[in-house]
């Protein structure tokens, strides 16, 4: 089974399509060092990344770019880098660029540019930016994004939120005119290889996601209260995950939910029988009643204080606060208040490595899937550019004996290359 390849009709002919024919590369050695860097040049994309493998949480906090500043940042790359296509993904654990160059003459400099950006919007040095940056270029980028896109590169390896995170990152660059056909057709190729990498293996059928590893934190806290019934303070419910946990909580019955609303926005409340709605501005008259504390906000301010959170609570019990917010926005001082526990992303790190333990199984096989997925759609990116630059690339054959082309592939081509070339000629056309 092959993913599906996003290609214009005009890009290749009923007979052309013998070009894409996948080839057997287990017995293929690698490219030569020539034919490796001409195919990376062709394949122009470049990627800078910053994430949980590189940064801790406070670090990509000053990375985090929010929805309402994604937009301009993309203008200016794409004025002020004349990249002919870019995509923005920012989320709680990892701020990442690709860029498709317009002018193949600004190669080997966009990433510098995009560095200093970087460092600008986080208000710090371009060397701050290098520390904590990974670059990647041509194929590298490409296979880059698919490992992110399946979930092989999370915290919690395989879990589902960076799929539907992936898909918005593009659809927002898509709709705004920053993307164009090799953008388009690597991100809609990503997004086809996640999904099937979720149908055909384990990865994501046993996901376990950070906003899961979190309500089992709580049902531990809990369970050792032995109470018969508790209370959540969940800010931020309508929100990926806040909303991913929301359903975690409901599924057990002795868990009632005080979920903090937004009325100004207009966010429709939550129906669910054990769900009280109170308004986000009476939050802290919530906290002496709740037994944990979660905030999943997207917001740049914080959502509870130490100092306002000791006016609040007024019996005395212990109390489990968890931050999985991005920028994160609970006061660090709440955690070293008597009786209060406080866990933040940094902390759900180090629970997801049991889980990511589990599923090396799994990620081999899907490392298989992502492997044939991205020489697919690498082929289809090369053969795109070989008829744009050639448009009479047909006209040029016309009448050429086949014997005569395959003699040029032999002397053109590295003995690997031609191996496969002519492995794909005994199977013949149609096979």
């Amino acid at each position: 089974m092959h993913c599906p390849v996003y290609i214009s009709p005009n890009d290749l002919s009923e007979s052309s399509s013998a070009a894409l024919l996948p080839v057997n590369d287990a017995a293929a050695s690698p490219p030569s060092a020539a034919l490796q860097t001409e195919k990376e040049n062709i394949l122009n994309m470049e990627c800078i990344s910053i994430s949980h493998k590189t940064a801790r949480s406070a670090e990509r906090q000053k990375c985090f770019i929010t929805q309402e500043a994604a937009e301009g940042l993309l203008k200016k790359i794409h004025t002020g880098l004349k990249a002919g296509q870019c995509v923005l993904l920012s989320t709680c654990n990892r701020t990442e660029l690709y860029v498709q160059a317009g002018d193949r003459a600004l190669q080997g400099t966009v990433l510098g540019r995009l560095e200093e950006m970087l460092a600008e919007t986080a208000g710090e040095s371009v060397e701050w930016i290098r520390r904590l940056a990974r670059r990647y270029q041509g194929r590298n980028a490409i296979c880059h994004l698919f490992q992110v896109t399946c979930g092989m590169e999370s915290m919690v390896i395989g879990e589902d939120e960076i799929l539907g995170q992936v898909r918005d990152a593009y659809i927002r660059s898509q709709r705004a005119g920053f993307t164009g056909y090799e953008l388009n057709t690597v991100f809609q190729a990503a997004l086809a290889c996640a999904k099937r990498v979720k149908t055909e293996t384990m990865l994501s059928r046993t996901s376990v996601s950070v906003a899961t590893l979190a309500a089992n934190e709580i049902f531990r806290f809990l369970a050792a209260r032995k109470e018969s019934v508790s209370s959540v303070l969940l800010m931020g419910s309508t929100g990926r995950m806040g909303g991913i946990l929301l359903k975690d909580l409901l599924s057990k019955e002795n868990i009632r939910v005080l979920a903090t609303t937004r009325s100004h926005r207009g966010m429709a409340q939550c129906v669910a029988p054990r769900v009280i709605n109170v308004s986000y501005q009476d939050r802290y008259a919530c906290l002496d009643e709740a037994d944990v504390i979660v905030s999943a906000t997207a917001g740049p301010h914080y959502t509870v204080t130490a100092g306002r959170a000791a006016e609040s609570m007024k019996t005395v019990k212990d109390r489990l606060f968890l931050d999985i917010a991005m920028p994160p926005d609970i006061d660090g001082a709440v955690g070293k208040m008597e009786h209060c526990r406080l866990i933040a992303l940094d902390d759900i790190k180090r629970l997801a490595q049991e889980n990511n333990r589990r599923k090396r199984q799994a990620l081999s096989e899907a490392r298989e899937i992502l492997e044939e997925d991205l020489d697919r759609v690498c082929k289809v990116l090369l053969f795109h550019d070989f008829t744009e630059k050639n448009a009479l690339w047909r006209e040029r054959y016309v009448g050429i004996p086949a014997e005569k082309l395959i003699y040029l592939l032999r002397d053109e081509l590295d003995s690997a290359s031609f191996e496969a070339v002519l492995r794909v000629l005994e199977q013949g056309p149609g096979k």
